[in-house]
């Protein structure tokens, strides 16, 4: 029973060791357009009606041509699980920003917030994730 156990326990631990995992990019926020002399002084909290500038940089070079940048807002009031879209939008990359993508935004409402960048070729799979706060 002992060996049994032991096989149980062990194909448990390696399914668990090797899911799948992908492969994820970074988002940087800032109040500022973000620039080489400031981009280590990334934000997470930024004012009401203030422009929130962000960098996505991709895990690897990315071979198609639009990336879509999403915004939600994590809420107890929304239908969807707690979850509601407050901005989406799809970016077409040049040539030269195959491995980062820069723009700003601005929100109007309190709360807790999260973007989300997708290829689209996969909707389903984020490149990058990262939240802030409005306050």
């Amino acid at each position: 029973m002992t060996r049994f156990l032991k096989i149980i326990i062990l194909l448990l631990v390696s399914i668990c060791l090797c899911s799948c995992t992908f492969d994820r990019g970074i988002v940087l926020f800032n109040t500022e357009p973000i620039t080489a002399e400031n981009v280590a002084n990334s934000e997470k909290i930024f004012a009401e009606g203030q422009r929130v500038y962000y960098l996505f940089i991709a895990p690897k070079k990315m071979d198609n041509e639009f990336i879509r940048v999403q915004v939600f807002k994590i809420t107890d009031d929304a239908a969807l699980g707690g979850y509601e879209v407050v901005r989406t939008k799809d970016y077409r990359l040049m040539l030269d920003e195959r491995y980062y993508h820069s723009d700003y935004f601005t929100i109007y409402q309190k709360g807790h917030y999260v973007m989300q960048f997708f290829s689209h070729e996969d909707f389903q799979h984020p490149l990058a994730l990262s939240d802030f706060y409005i306050k």
